[in-house]
């Protein structure tokens, strides 16, 4: 059975209502099964949960999400072994983003969302709990436009995608690269070798470079390099540092050396990169993966 009502397709999203808040159960209790009536979104805050929808079962962890339709047909099954606290919102859709895939194609559960996810809905149920009035209040532009960019995040990109790269890597090539991002967080003066990281991935030094060709585009020492260089950028946006301070604390002990090679993979020079930041002008582009770029830790 289906409970969904038309809406209409526009440039933004245009919700009718919504509510929510946060519950606490025990271990094992079950909620369901049930039907939607409308569209909720859940993240799990502690505890795990088996979740089923249609004859599917998926288990859901903290931090991620579960998105259910008008006509779902769902039941939770709650962790056994402690108790699960999750937050939720209801809501209804008049008109959706004119961009997005029809909603028969929507993922049900996302798992591991970014933090941007989870801070957007905490924002999201923040607003909730500040109108007194209940659910029967419009929500707002405001509160669209935030319902629009949380669901955007998780319909634009489906975590299987963000991860199936890092995930399809060889086994080598994520150790070695494990060493790699952490001497450059940790200790990016470190001498790196090829053989020392052949050592942490357990092969040959020729098989890792041809690996690290096919799956990294760079040679291991190469990226050891350019993930000090990603580094540097912030460093030059948002320190008062000179130069050759940034130079020195991004693990290059020649500041011309770091200059030329900055340069010649974001096609200026390290001042020239800050001046058109101070201007309000695009950065240059990224030369690494995006799963290889400094990582985000709150």
């Amino acid at each position: 059975m289906n409970y969904s009502q038309p809406f209409k397709k526009g440039p933004r999203l245009e919700l009718g209502y919504m509510h929510g808040g946060e519950v606490v159960y025990q271990p094992g209790e079950v909620l369901g099964p049930r039907i939607l009536k409308d569209y909720e979104l859940v993240t799990i805050i502690e505890g795990t949960v088996n979740y089923e929808s249609d004859g599917e079962s998926h288990p859901v962890k903290p931090g991620d999400f579960i998105l259910g339709q008008p006509g779902f047909s769902e039941t939770y099954h709650w962790d056994r072994q402690q108790h699960t606290r999750h937050a939720f919102f209801h809501f209804g859709i008049e008109r959706v983003s004119s961009d997005w895939p029809d909603p028969d194609h929507w993922p049900r559960v996302h798992n591991a969302a970014s933090p941007l996810c989870t801070n957007l809905f905490r924002h999201i149920l923040q607003h909730i709990y500040e109108h007194n009035d209940g659910p029967s209040v419009r929500p707002s532009p405001a509160d669209c436009r935030l319902v629009e960019v949380l669901l955007d995040a998780l319909l634009e990109t489906p975590h299987a995608e963000i991860t199936s790269f890092e995930r399809d890597r060889p086994e080598p090539v994520r150790r070695a690269l494990m060493h790699i991002r952490r001497l450059a967080e940790e200790d990016p003066h470190h001498p790196l070798t090829l053989n020392e990281l052949a050592d942490h991935a357990n092969i040959t030094e020729k098989h890792l470079c041809r690996l690290f060709a096919k799956w990294v585009g760079h040679s291991p020492i190469q990226t050891y390099s350019l993930l000090k260089l990603e580094a540097s950028l912030p460093l030059l946006t948002r320190t008062n540092l000179s130069i050759k301070e940034v130079a020195q604390r991004c693990g290059f002990e020649n500041p011309l050396y770091f200059s030329r090679l900055f340069s010649r993979h974001f096609n200026g020079s390290p001042s020239r990169f800050r001046v058109q930041l101070q201007q309000g002008t695009p950065p240059f582009r990224k030369i690494l993966p995006a799963d290889l770029t400094p990582r985000i830790r709150w």
